[in-house]
């Protein structure tokens, strides 16, 4: 009788697991829900890319307004408290898009921080799809 083969990790981190037979993650997982754990065959997973989502406009005008808070004197704190969240739009959010077999968007989001784990997760995947 055969032993079956184990399955092998190739890379781990935030934003899921790929093994050479599956991708695990979170569906839908966003900043403050947690969404439901997809296992994926490697053989149902068609594409996969990193999309950066900006608010340039928003972000923008949180900056303004914090710079003119600064300038007013209406204090470093409140200021800090409306740029901060400026720069973050501007600076942008990572989603992780797993497409299927069956054409099923699947994404998983990250904090701007998280750009090069999303990229390295995309790459990793990417990796076991055009494999030779």
């Amino acid at each position: 009788m055969t032993q079956p083969i184990a399955e092998k990790e190739i890379f781990s981190n935030e934003f899921g697991t790929v093994t050479d037979r599956r991708v695990i993650y979170f569906r839908n997982k966003g900043w403050f829900r947690g969404g439901s754990r997809e296992d994926v065959p490697i053989k149902h997973v068609t594409s996969v890319r990193v999309d950066i989502a900006r608010h340039p406009i928003l972000g923008g005008a949180l900056v303004l307004l914090s710079l003119y808070m600064f300038y007013k004197g209406a204090g470093m704190i409140m200021g800090l408290l409306v740029g901060c969240p400026g720069l973050l739009l501007l600076w942008g959010f990572p989603t992780v898009v797993v497409n299927t077999a069956g054409r099923d968007l699947r994404g998983k989001k990250g904090w701007p921080w998280h750009r090069k784990a999303a990229e390295g997760f995309a790459e990793a995947l990417r990796s076991q799809l055009f494999h030779d």
